[in-house]
């Protein structure tokens, strides 16, 4: 996880490549990236791959701005 979280957001990441950079097995590779997307630290996309992203913030998806408001209110 802590190779994961230093990686730089958009940095694609493959589980050969991580298993063979941190000497561990391709398995627990897949089970750390799998825990890093439950996380929010990683999204996999079909045709992409894996890729670093910025981590949520929690309560930011509850949150509407005030330009968000003007726009609903005007449609």
């Amino acid at each position: 996880m802590h190779y994961i979280e230093q990686l730089k957001v958009g940095t694609k990441l493959s589980v050969r490549r991580m298993a063979d950079d941190l000497f561990v097995s391709e398995g627990t590779a897949y089970k750390a990236i799998k825990e890093a997307e439950t996380l929010g630290l990683v999204n996999t996309k079909e045709r992409i791959g894996t890729v670093r992203i910025e981590r949520k913030r929690r309560g930011a998806q509850n949150r509407i701005t005030f330009g968000e408001v003007a726009e609903i209110v005007e449609g």
